[in-house]
């Protein structure tokens, strides 16, 4: 499962406005991980579209502390679920940055999409679950 995950995301969304980078890729070294059996379906396109919503509703969430000149750090860690229809139908902090401002914007950043995009069309699973690693002024593993 892993493997079919490493091979359906790829390379990095980029920094951010604030020092805010999401990582799209999977594995221990952080990123968006898919969670799901991908039942073989490549979900590269899908991911950079849902990282890139993500990211447009995040950043403007960092708050001042994390803003120049102070650049306060953070890492936050949330797995979600998305429906087959596009809904978040469960959301759980996985790891927190310490901050609480940081892992609001953070978990703001993917609630304020509302609604991602139906999942792809031969993808026959439930859901789609992924934990997505969000970095606030820190290197990129």
């Amino acid at each position: 499962m892993r493997q079919a995950a490493r091979d359906s995301a790829h390379g990095p969304t980029g920094a951010g406005v604030g020092g805010g980078a999401l990582r799209q890729h999977t594995g221990a070294d952080g990123g968006a991980e898919i969670l799901s059996d991908t039942q073989g379906v490549d979900f590269g396109p899908y991911i950079r579209k849902i990282l890139g919503d993500i990211k447009r509703n995040w950043i403007p969430l960092i708050p001042e502390e994390a803003r120049p000149p102070l650049n306060k750090q953070g890492e936050t860690l949330i797995r979600f679920t998305i429906s087959s229809d596009g809904h978040i139908t469960a959301m759980n902090l996985d790891g927190s940055s310490q901050d609480t401002a940081i892992d609001r914007a953070c978990w703001g950043g993917i609630t304020g999409v509302g609604q991602f995009p139906p999942l792809p069309a031969n993808f026959k699973g439930p859901n789609l679950e992924l934990r997505v690693d969000f970095f606030t002024n820190k290197p990129l593993p």
